[in-house]
């Protein structure tokens, strides 16, 4: 499925910043250059039982062939999306080769979604098959996304790696046990260039929280990675280790394929502590981590050696980060992954008004473009604030189509001109933009934003409940937590363990569960009703 127009693809293509090449044509280049060499391997503990692998790049190449062989026997058909529900891990790298391979698009669900968040996505996304674990982090994730399947009737497969499976998923293991027998891979007819075609679906959010689904192209990836060579100054092949969603834009474009231009290999770890993502850097020999922004300071701080970050953040209060060879790779709430190399002390190089040029050398194509759209109250002023717009060879310009059962997630809001609107709110000083926050109100979880609007509401619904506001709690490296402050109904007396089991039967996301609990006779409010946030945290440490 091609979403950029004709006309834009061709002037990217003339102007450099595309070639055309796909990602899986990436990896048969490599494997080609070096057969034997390490393409994707697992370092570390592993969150899958028996799950933990090593693949040269031919080793790698006919394993993801016979799987794109075998997806194609079972009925997945070109532009179908596969859901992969997985972590971090070399396996995962495989499936989503073998997808590509295919035809299918991928999607990334994350491992701690709950099973009304992954329905949600399957619906707004067109997922029609998926992929997990037996278990991950000793949560049985299998069960769980076979009772997704069986409650939606647009599922077709779940397949699932690991050991101690549960009855109803297709092994993939046993699927690859004989990979001769599978055959060759499908030939995929397209229209137009192969690299046009959307590979990948990001997951996002809007300020007000309803689910947004981003589509990249396999041009805009590779564009992507290029930039980040370009921003990390990588001249040699690098052992990139990525503690990111295998399936997410930082992985593919930020991890993957940037290892693999770099002539280099992608080690993966699912980290969970510190002191075991410090042993996995040293195992892998990595020469750079990519990982959450909030995590590189503490990290450096853990290692013996040197090495270079690629920091993955929203870009809304970028968290410390040591001087050497660290590059932001801006989400901007999920919508996008702009590479920005940092200053020679640490901090963070704001985006540019206009055009930003690969590595900054202004004779390289175009990156990416921003402009201001003014809000229209204030252009009478001449304002130099209003909506970041991002447009350029990185940015999707079109939505994905809305699912034939009706939307139920909000819609890629683009511009006549091809400028995606972020929501976010911006301002120009001197040149250089400065992201001042998202045009509705949120908070930021674990690097996730969230809308305490909507959070209000849900705790509003508990029957002890009067009146609830959720607040920020400040918790160092790892972003905030979430408080909540309720005025309890008559004879009521809440507890905090009591309000997390109601939130079980809610089903409510893990990121919607507060880390702390205080009764209030009343929630603070601003003239226009706005909730006073600040003074809640404030009474809640008084």
């Amino acid at each position: 499925m091609i979403l950029t127009s004709e006309q834009r693809a061709e002037a990217y293509v003339a102007s450099g910043a595309w070639n055309n090449v796909t990602l899986v044509e990436l990896l048969h280049r490599a494997a080609t250059a070096a057969p034997e060499a390490i393409a994707f391997e697992d370092v570390g503990a592993g969150a899958v039982p028996g799950l933990s692998a090593s693949y040269g790049f031919a080793d790698a190449e006919k394993r993801i062939n016979g799987l794109a062989a075998f997806f194609a026997a079972v009925g997945l058909r070109p532009d179908m999306v596969l859901g992969i529900h997985l972590p971090p891990c070399a396996d995962a790298a495989i499936i989503l080769f073998a997808a590509l391979k295919a035809g299918l698009v991928v999607a990334p669900l994350p491992v701690y979604w709950t099973k009304s968040e992954i329905e949600a996505a399957i619906e707004a996304a067109s997922i029609k098959a998926m992929v997990t674990a037996s278990e991950i982090e000793d949560e049985p994730s299998g069960e769980l996304v076979r009772d997704v399947a069986a409650d939606t009737f647009a599922i077709r497969f779940v397949f699932a790696v690991g050991d101690g499976q549960p009855d109803g998923l297709i092994d993939l293991a046993e699927v690859l046990a004989d990979v001769e027998a599978l055959g060759e891979p499908p030939e995929v007819p397209r229209r137009g260039a192969a690299a046009d075609h959307v590979a990948l679906l990001s997951m996002a959010r809007t300020p007000d929280d309803e689910l947004l689904i981003v589509p990249y192209s396999h041009n805009q990836l590779m564009t992507i990675a290029t930039g980040h060579l370009f921003e990390a100054r990588i001249v040699a092949p690098e052992t990139v280790l990525s503690t990111m969603h295998p399936a997410s834009l930082a992985s593919v474009a930020g991890s993957i394929a940037t290892a693999l231009m770099s002539g280099g290999h992608v080690a993966f770890h699912h980290g969970t502590s510190l002191a075991g993502l410090a042993d996995a850097v040293d195992s892998a020999g990595a020469d750079r981590v990519v990982l959450p922004e909030v995590v590189v300071a503490p990290l450096a701080a853990c290692l013996d050696r040197a090495v270079a970050f690629s920091a993955v953040g929203a870009g809304l209060g970028l968290a410390p980060a040591p001087a050497a060879r660290t590059v932001d790779l801006l989400t901007l709430g999920g919508l996008c992954l702009l590479p920005r190399a940092r200053d020679a002390i640490g901090d963070a190089v704001a985006l540019p008004l206009g055009e930003a040029h690969m590595g900054g050398i202004g004779t390289a194509p175009v990156l990416f473009e921003t402009k201001i759209k003014a809000k229209a109250a204030a252009r009478s002023r001449k304002a130099d604030g209003g909506e970041l717009l991002l447009g350029g060879a990185t940015i999707p310009e079109a939505p994905w189509p809305e699912p034939q059962s009706g939307r139920r997630s909000a819609l890629l809001a683009v511009t006549s001109d091809g400028f995606l609107r972020t929501g976010l709110a911006a301002e120009e000083h001197g040149g250089r933009l400065v992201v001042t926050g998202t045009l509705g109100e949120t908070i930021g979880i674990a690097s996730v934003t969230v809308s305490p609007k909507r959070l209000d509401a849900l705790f509003r619904r508990h029957p002890g409940v009067e009146d609830a506001a959720v607040f920020p709690i400040e918790a160092g490296p790892v972003g905030h937590r979430l408080g909540l402050a309720v005025v309890p109904k008559a004879g009521e007396r809440l507890s905090l363990t009591d309000l997390l089991i109601w939130l079980e039967g809610e089903e409510a996301g893990k990121l919607d569960r507060p880390a702390a609990l205080v009764s209030v006779t009343e929630i603070p409010r601003n003239a226009d009703g706005t909730v006073r946030r600040e003074a809640l945290f404030l009474q809640a440490v008084a």
